[in-house]
């Protein structure tokens, strides 16, 4: 059900975790955890399932928060949204005593924390958010020492998989961009993604990778890339709740 860091996991009080795509209610194209109602699942299976990640988590099913996700760049304070708020990541304090949570089906998802445990975010990183640049805007927007962060980066879709056309790869840094191993270009997301955080001050180090390849591994993960719309979403979270 739960993936998790072990670089995270050293934080005290810090919940988080990755989901995959077992230990659910959902049957079915949705079978078996699905956490998203975006491509039809029946709202009670997908909300008995969020009820089994919070009990598997760790935290209270009624701090969750998650907001409409967009495909840009903004990343909110997780206890000033509204019903009409649109962003990629959300952050909280340990203060605020909430979790907060991404969904994806390929895209990258990103835990963020300071070895302190004061601060923490969750971020929605799609192609269109990563050259937004939504990692370094989630370092930036929780206002500590970029030094001191801990990142993970969950499953998502990896350089075989992620076919793009031409218009999509000159958008990409050439560095991560496989130009000649296949018949169209391939992008390494976590590559950039990686990237982006050691750009903003995140140690090298302090950087770790959770999961493996969304698209190659149908037994384990979700994947829209793969599947198509009607597939089922994961859901990555981290809080303090």
């Amino acid at each position: 059900m739960l993936e998790r860091s072990a670089k995270l996991s050293a934080i005290p009080g810090l919940k988080h975790g990755f989901t995959d795509r077992h230990g659910g209610a959902s049957t079915g194209r949705y079978a078996s955890l699905n956490l998203g109602l975006k491509w039809g699942d029946d709202p009670e299976v997908v909300a008995e399932n969020l009820r089994r990640v919070a009990e598997a988590g760790g935290y209270p099913p009624q701090t969750l928060r998650r907001v409409n996700q967009v495909h840009r760049g903004d990343v909110l304070r997780a206890v000033a949204l509204t019903d009409l708020s649109e962003a990629d990541g959300l952050w909280c304090t340990r203060e605020d005593r909430v979790t907060v949570a991404v969904s994806t089906a390929d895209c990258v998802p990103i835990l963020i924390a300071d070895v302190s445990g004061t601060v923490a975010a969750a971020v929605h990183s799609g192609w269109r958010s990563t050259v937004a640049g939504i990692a370094g805007a989630a370092v930036d927007s929780l206002g500590v020492d970029p030094a001191t962060l801990v990142a993970a980066i969950g499953p998502c879709i990896e350089l075989a998989r992620f076919e793009v056309g031409p218009e999509v790869a000159a958008q990409f840094d050439a560095a991560f961009v496989d130009t000649t191993s296949y018949a169209k270009p391939h992008i390494d997301l976590v590559g950039v993604v990686r990237k982006q955080l050691r750009d903003a001050g995140v140690p090298a180090e302090n950087i770790e990778r959770v999961g493996a390849c969304t698209h190659t591994h149908e037994d384990r993960y979700f994947s829209y890339r793969r599947d198509g719309a009607g597939t089922g979403q994961m859901m990555s979270f981290v809080g303090f709740a």
